[in-house]
């Protein structure tokens, strides 16, 4: 079986297993806008203080990129049963390269991010238009586009924790990346830097779309590389209990 139709098997079959499950991560589109939007508008009219401009960084910078999964019984319960890692040992039992594992895992997760975010920024467009925000139409997919990449990017290095290595140390480092995107977040704010959300719009409605091209490349130079690194962990790593 070549690479891309193997890669794309394993895909397949998770996102086929996990299709009505889809609708946890809709809630979490919906618990995002919920919380994300007031400091987004507060922001966007210019009427929030630095005291809580961290919030809707904090919020996109962490949340984001969990549209990219299906948060299903395996994720829910990772940290503890491992279930990802049982997973594997019985793939690697196959005719299934470490090549294809990688590769499909990253297509899944690429499928799931797009519908995930392409409901989020659609529900976001029609929120600000319905409150007379009226955003350019240009202007908000190339902004959505900046996230979109961003999110891609992040979520890539959590899959390469998630495939390759146990449940306790994904789940471990889970918490560092949000305890980085806290300091970021924070920091950003203490030193009046201004909000990244609302900051990332305003700089592609002026013009630098070049910021979408900049995320582009980091985004398609995160899947290479998180591909390969993937590849190269998954033939070592333990599948032991």
């Amino acid at each position: 079986m070549s690479l891309w139709k193997g890669a794309w098997y394993l895909a397949k079959h998770e996102l086929v297993k996990d299709r009505w499950k889809f609708l946890i991560t809709l809630a979490l589109v919906l618990y995002i806008l919920l919380f994300s939007m007031p400091f987004f508008m507060d922001s966007l009219e210019g009427e929030q203080t630095g005291g809580i401009t961290w919030a809707s960084d904090f919020i996109y910078l962490s949340l984001l990129p969990c549209l990219g999964f299906v948060l299903n019984k395996t994720m829910a319960g990772y940290w503890k049963s491992d279930l990802y890692t049982k997973k594997l040992a019985q793939w690697r039992t196959m005719p299934i390269s470490s090549k294809q594992i990688a590769l499909g895992r990253l297509i899944q997760l690429t499928i799931v991010m797009i519908v995930g975010q392409l409901i989020f920024f659609s529900l976001q467009f029609l929120i600000l238009s319905l409150d007379g925000a009226d955003p350019s139409a240009g202007s908000f997919i190339l902004y959505a586009l900046f996230w979109f990449f961003y999110s891609l990017s992040i979520a890539t290095a959590y899959v390469y924790w998630e495939v390759g290595h146990t449940g306790k140390m994904y789940f471990l480092i889970s918490f560092v990346f949000i305890f980085i995107f806290l300091i970021i977040s924070v920091g950003m704010a203490l030193l009046d830097n201004g909000n990244i959300v609302v900051g990332s719009l305003h700089a592609i409605e002026n013009g630098n779309w070049w910021i979408v091209l900049a995320a582009l490349a980091v985004c398609a130079g995160a899947l290479v590389i998180g591909m390969n690194r993937m590849e190269k962990r998954l033939d070592k790593r333990s599948y032991g209990a």
